[in-house]
């Protein structure tokens, strides 16, 4: 019998609305708490420092130094193979040393009397402005402990938006890592309420440059190191101030795809009601205690925050690493982070799965045709043995021994989240690696909405609402979604649901209804078993001049099946009776490729100019359109490349690698221009 698993509310739904949904085993109930006893973050922190306070609970490894390589890099000028030589660096980095409950909560005591000290009050904000680190995670739980309030900021921001939050917010404190203090310093006169900064460094030292910052700094503000605002908190002992389950606990600044960030108002509750959703369904599959969870993804994004909340409230111990540290190819004299923690469970979004996946299948397609043929055949059986629940794992050993070893050995499951993952990357991931699953969420939910359980193995959809939310889908009739064949636009309602956003009561409006529905503006569907498939996004659903729509994200999922592009961003309009796309392939892919095709050239701009190869990479996009049963309309007529690599650095993708639609079509006008004149819009 096929498990069931969502619920319809009874007496729910209408003509134009599919009936309440709610988690199969809390049906007549939303989740809105971890415990009875915890309203509020570090209640969760205090619960777990009590029942296990010597277990590990964050863990961090030393910057020990840098290794500067010198590699030759071949090109071609001229059609002749040319040698470069050019300098990398690598970080050397110590072994994981840990935090227990007990001395996570004496320091960040510690750290909220410190910020007392310095004048701070409850509802003061403080903005953190660092990598995902273990400093970030003890800075935050600081100020919480004495109802203070974070305001995020991703470390990639960049000074624009970086001075938006602290403005907007009118943020007290800043806490950042030594290396971003010349960034503070360049804008420091248009910084209107600020009146601390408080920094840390890696034990290495401090960067070329820093120091004359932090001087120039210390001309407006008060600058203080973290171990210092620890030792004067230490001097200092105050009470916890602990806040209400409805205070609020973050501004969340959202990674703006379009536009400036907005800062999102999450309250303890909102947060705590997720870690106790999770808790209802993730115990089966999970060693709490035990099983160490990679974060690496950017604490100032929802997806990372609230899985570190939630294994500091169960007991799951959180190892630190960096997207630039992941692997031992990026390291020197050390073990990448992967290796060197052997994580049961790490997160990634579909950019890092879509890059790990090619890179893959690269090495075997180099292999020889047998072991294609027995790779591929292995894909696709053990995939079919799982969905019948059978054994499985005998193939690990054989077959994907390497893949598994390359990410420690020991992982139980993987998440993703921050858009729809592709069909072909989660069965290979589930092959290859371990159980993939895929989970959906916002930041005006505190993180999570519905995912899938570890045992389910069904693909193209994102599981169950979250025991912290109900959910139902609403007709959108302009794309022709009704609620009468399970689609519509997703709407949330929960404890979990934001408390508006910053200083912008219109929009709030907009996105919530009188009775606290949040409208997603992502269009969902309901499957056979009560999972959710998110089928596309109102914003980017277009209608072409035949009077037909498509949805560019969806299509751009699709795409991305080509082993040759990197990234893809899709246009279409009302003129157009199919799409173009701007299309991203980084530097070694077009080299692949060029030679695949015998194209000589001298950099990779004149390459993406070639006639030849842009026919080459759209003909290969048109056979994965082909193979995945794409409509004429939806078959991509013509393309550009785009050589530089997308990144949140040159504000192509957002901090959470979404694509920034905006800011490539404005970088790439020329490029759109003249497709435009070849399709004969213009």
């Amino acid at each position: 019998m096929a498990v069931i698993y969502s619920k319809a509310v009874p007496q729910t739904g209408s003509d134009t609305e599919t009936p309440t949904r709610r988690f199969h085993t809390t049906a007549d109930r939303i989740v809105d708490r971890a415990r009875p006893d915890i309203t509020n973050i570090y209640a969760a922190l205090i619960h777990s420092q009590q029942t296990n306070p010597d277990s590990n609970s964050l863990g961090k490894r030393d910057v020990l130094g840098t290794v500067t390589e010198e590699k030759t890099v071949p090109h071609k000028v001229d059609g002749k193979i040319e040698n470069t030589t050019k300098q990398w660096s690598y970080f050397k980095l110590g072994e994981y040393k840990w935090m227990t409950y007990d001395q996570v909560y004496h320091y960040t005591k510690n750290l909220g009397a410190g910020f007392v000290k310095l004048g701070l009050q409850p509802k003061s904000r403080v903005l953190i402005y660092v990598p995902t680190s273990r400093e970030w995670q003890l800075c935050a739980f600081g100020a919480f402990s004495q109802s203070m309030q974070v305001v995020t900021a991703y470390d990639t921001l960049g000074e624009s938006g970086l001075l938006h939050a602290m403005n907007q917010a009118k943020v007290d404190l800043v806490f950042l890592k030594a290396d971003q203090m010349p960034t503070l310093a360049r804008i420091m006169d248009q910084i209107e309420t600020v009146k601390h900064v408080v920094y840390y460094q890696d034990l290495y030292g401090m960067p070329k440059g820093c120091e004359e910052a932090i001087e120039k700094v210390r001309t407006k503000f008060g600058v203080t190191s973290m171990d210092e605002l620890h030792d004067l908190g230490s001097s200092n002992p105050i009470e916890l101030t602990l806040p209400d389950n409805q205070d609020i606990a973050l501004v969340m600044y959202t990674s703006g795809s379009t536009g400036k960030p907005k800062g999102v108002l999450i309250c303890h509750q909102g947060v705590m009601s997720v870690a106790g959703g999770i808790h209802e369904f993730i115990e089966p599959f999970v060693e709490l205690h035990h099983d160490v969870v990679l974060s690496y993804l950017p604490l100032s994004h929802v997806l990372a925050f609230f899985v570190d909340i939630y294994c500091i409230y169960s007991g799951l111990p959180i190892g630190y690493g960096t997207p630039r540290t992941l692997t031992d190819e990026s390291v020197r004299e050390c073990k990448g982070d992967i290796k060197e923690l052997r994580p049961m469970v790490m997160m990634g979004v579909p950019q890092v799965w879509n890059t790990i996946r090619a890179g893959m299948l690269k090495q075997v397609d180099k292999s020889s045709w047998l072991v294609r043929k027995l790779f591929y055949s292995a894909v696709e059986l053990k995939n079919a043995l799982r969905g019948y629940n059978m054994p499985h794992n005998f193939m690990d050993s054989i077959v994907f021994k390497k893949t598994r070893e390359a990410t420690g050995g020991r992982l139980k499951f993987v998440i993703t989240g921050g858009a729809p993952i592709n069909r072909n990357v989660q069965k290979l991931m589930n092959a290859a690696l371990c159980p993939m699953i895929q989970g959906f969420g916002l930041t005006e939910a505190s993180g999570l909405v519905s995912v899938q359980l570890p045992n389910d193995t069904s693909f193209s959809n994102v599981g169950a609402p979250c025991p912290s939310v109900e959910m139902k889908l609403v007709d959108v009739p302009e794309a022709k979604y009704f609620a009468k064949n399970g689609q519509g636009e997703i709407w949330v309602r929960g404890p979990s649901i934001f408390k508006g956003y910053l200083d912008n009561e219109e929009l709030t409006k907009e996105t919530m209804t009188e009775d606290g529905w949040l409208m997603t503006g992502d269009i969902g569907q309901w499957t056979l078993q009560g999972q959710l498939s998110i089928i596309d996004r109102k914003k980017n659903i277009v209608k072409l001049v035949s009077g037909e729509y498509i949805a560019l994200e969806a299509l751009e999922a699709t795409y991305k099946n080509s082993l040759y592009i990197h990234n893809i961003c899709v246009f279409a309009d009302a003129r157009m009776t199919q799409p173009c796309a701007i299309v991203n392939i980084d530097e070694n892919q077009i080299a692949h490729m060029a030679d695949d095709i015998g194209v000589q050239y001298n950099n990779p701009s004149e390459i993406a100019a070639n006639k030849d190869f842009i026919a080459a990479v759209l003909a290969d996009l048109q056979l994965v359109a082909k193979r995945n049963s794409l409509g004429k309309q939806e078959t991509l007529a013509a393309i550009r490349v785009d050589a530089e690599l997308w990144s949140p650095e040159n504000d192509r993708l957002t901090p959470a690698m979404k694509l920034k639609r905006t800011d490539i079509r404005d970088f790439n006008q020329d490029k759109l221009d003249d497709m435009y004149t070849q399709l004969n819009l213009e």
